[in-house]
Formats: structure tokens, sequence, C-alpha cells
């Protein structure tokens, strides 16, 4: 897209002339700049975001070109997809997967929190405000979706080490962010837990994840509360004062991927059997992947490692079947492949996880090599 295409659809947008596939790309724009919503937003606000779209979406034209025969070609028209601003091919036929998966809708903000008490409290149909007080902790939920835990005093039993623990999920179609008790930050994605504790009273700040979590750990902290942050997961430990990264730890995923973004981490891998120790320390844009106990690093693309995170996903010569376990979790679909041999497939592209699935499927289908069906809340690949 054009300035001038852009212009004209924030003009549509203000008229309410929009329709929903153009709406849905303005959504995107709306989401870096305000999560609650599109109130309040001006024209100049829509340009900006325009401006941080383009240049994230920039890197996918520099992907490598080594791709042969149909890949080059399926490549470069997902490549050019992207490169118009994710628009969603509006003129193009209204197929039937389109018309089938219509009612497939993205997820959104989705979570339970469980209390220490054993009390449950399912957060986005809870009031805004304060939810519980236990325990030494304040939990109290925004306007904006955020679940703030604000420790307001150290009750008998975190004296006496005796520490409480809260639980929140996220389902199949869920995300959440939530602010801990030391002020670090963690996004849940998709089908993940955080377990913590009511304050981080001993000699490490220590949580336990599954799933997938994004982490900004506070180390604006007095010297006698500045201790390790500690996240386990899956057989291993990661181990910070202050940074920030992504854990991926999903039980349908071979290895365990921690990504470093800002600072540094260690990285312990627990054998199980022996009980020995593989340590890696990671440096801003390192990867370390944990497979069969062993461990190994590797340099990536960490704007694609944290898409999800910023409200889109991004694929980078990635297999299909990797692409479909997201889409699996974000959608909360079920995928069966026709073919084991489209699963190695690999695609590259971009789109805002807040569209429709039939715009993503629609997607993906323009390289040629694969179409989809969808029926009631089952994804068919199959081979074009």
């Amino acid at each position: 897209m054009q300035k001038k295409d852009v212009n004209d659809l924030i003009a549509k947008f203000r008229e309410g002339k929009c329709t929903e596939e153009e709406e849905t790309l303005l959504k995107y724009w709306l989401h870096h700049l305000n999560q609650q919503g599109e109130s309040g937003l001006t024209e100049g606000d829509f340009l900006e975001a325009k401006e941080q779209m383009w240049n994230e979406i920039t890197p996918i034209r520099k992907l490598r070109r080594s791709y042969a025969g149909w890949y080059a070609a399926a490549a470069a028209i997902l490549i050019l997809a992207v490169s118009f601003g994710l628009y969603f091919f509006k003129n193009g036929p209204n197929t039937q997967t389109q018309q089938m998966s219509r009612s497939i809708e993205p997820g959104g903000n989705k979570a339970v929190l469980t209390l220490a008490n054993g009390r449950q409290v399912v957060l986005n149909g809870t009031a805004n405000g304060k939810i519980a007080e236990q325990s030494g902790l304040r939990i109290s939920k925004t306007a904006d979706g955020l679940l703030v835990c604000t420790a307001v005093s150290a009750d008998r039993d975190t004296k006496n080490n005796n520490l409480q623990y809260n639980t929140i999920v996220t389902p199949k179609g869920g995300q959440y962010q939530i602010n801990l008790p030391d002020g670090s930050k963690v996004w849940l994605n998709a089908a993940s837990s955080l377990r913590f504790p009511s304050s981080f009273s001993g000699k490490e700040r220590r949580v336990e994840l599954t799933g997938e979590g994004y982490f900004e750990v506070n180390h604006a902290l007095p010297v006698a509360r500045r201790n390790p942050f500690i996240v386990s997961c899956s057989g291993q430990e990661v181990k910070v004062l202050g940074t920030h990264f992504n854990i991926s730890s999903y039980s349908d995923e071979a290895a365990v991927r921690t990504t470093l973004l800002e600072g540094s981490v260690l990285v312990d891998a627990i054998a199980q059997a022996s009980h020995v120790s593989d340590v890696v320390k990671l440096v801003p844009g390192q990867q370390s992947v944990l497979l069969n106990s062993s461990l190994k690093v590797e340099k990536v693309d960490v704007e694609s490692v944290i898409a999800w995170k910023n409200g889109y996903f991004r694929f980078n010569d990635e297999s299909l079947e990797s692409i479909m376990r997201k889409v699996e979790r974000w959608y909360d679909v079920k995928v069966e492949f026709e073919d084991a041999s489209l699963k190695y497939e690999p695609l590259a592209g971009v789109i805002t996880r807040f569209a429709n699935v039939s715009d993503l499927l629609r997607m993906m289908e323009l390289t040629g090599q694969v179409k989809f069906e969808v029926h009631e809340n089952t994804i068919r690949v199959l081979k074009n």
C-alpha cells in the first residue's frame, strides 16, 4: 500500500465506510498504540502506527532467496503480500474456506486466576478493580485487562517462609499480562500458565512457567531485595537479575527455547537422571535450545520470536507444521494434515493476530502449494 492508500483507509474509517477486512488492518495499528481500543486516537496516531508497522515489516523483505523451484514463488507471493501492508486481498474471490472460517475469531485477553486459598477468578468476566487481598498481596485488574499484584505487607506466613502461591492460566485462544509483586512484568501467550508467590521474600524470586511467556524483570529494587529472578520450566532454570527474555516451553514442541533481548541470563538444564547441569550464558540476540537434556545456542531473529507479544504472527522460513501449531493455540482449533509431507513446507510472512482465521488461511493459500478446508472447529491442510 502506498501512503495515499493508507490515508484513504483512514478517511473511510472516520466516515464509517471501511470493510471488515480494512477495519482489521486498522485494529492492528490500534493494538500498538492503545490496548484499550479505538477511543481518543487521532489521524496522527494512525499515521504514527503506520510508520511503526512498516518498520516492523521491512526485515521480511530481506529474507534469504536461496529457495528452489516452487518455494521461491511461494515465498515471493507471501513477501509481496506483507510488503503491501497486510492488505487482505479484499478484491479476491469469496472462497469456500473464507466463508466457512468466517466464524473462527482470533483470541484475546482470557485467563483464570487461582488464588492461594483455592478460589478461582475468571479474569475476562471480572469487573475492574480489586479482586482479592491475601497473604500480604493485593491483586487487582485494570481497565485495559492487566493483572497487577501489589505487596501491601509481609504477613506471618511470609515471615516464616511459608510462601503462598497463585497461578494464572490462559486457555487456547487466550493471552494475559501480569505485573508481579516485585514490579516485574510477564506476558503469557495462549495455553500457558505462571505460578508465582504472594511475595518474593527469600534469597530468590522464583516463578514456574508452562507454555510461553515474555518477561521484563525489574532490577530497580533496593539492594536487599535485588535477588536473582529464576524461571523454572520443563527441565531447565533461567536465572537473571534484570533483563528482557522470552521462554517457549510448550509440551507439544520438541524443544524448550529461551531467547534474550536485553541484559544477560544463565540457562541451566538439569538432566533428570544424573542431576548434572548444562549451563550456558546468553547475550542479546541469542537463543538457547534445550532438546533431550542438551543445550545449544544459536542466533535468531528476536522480532519473530516475540511477534506474538506485539500482536502479530511473523514467520521466517518456518515449517507449516510449526505455523499451524500456533494457529491451533491462538484460534482454539484442531488442525489435521492430509499429507504428512506438508508439515515441512517452509513459509514466510507477517499478519496481525487479530484477523479472523480466514485471512491467515487465504494468505497461505496464495502460495499455490496448500489449501484448507474448515469444518466447524477443525482445519484440514490439503495439497493444492
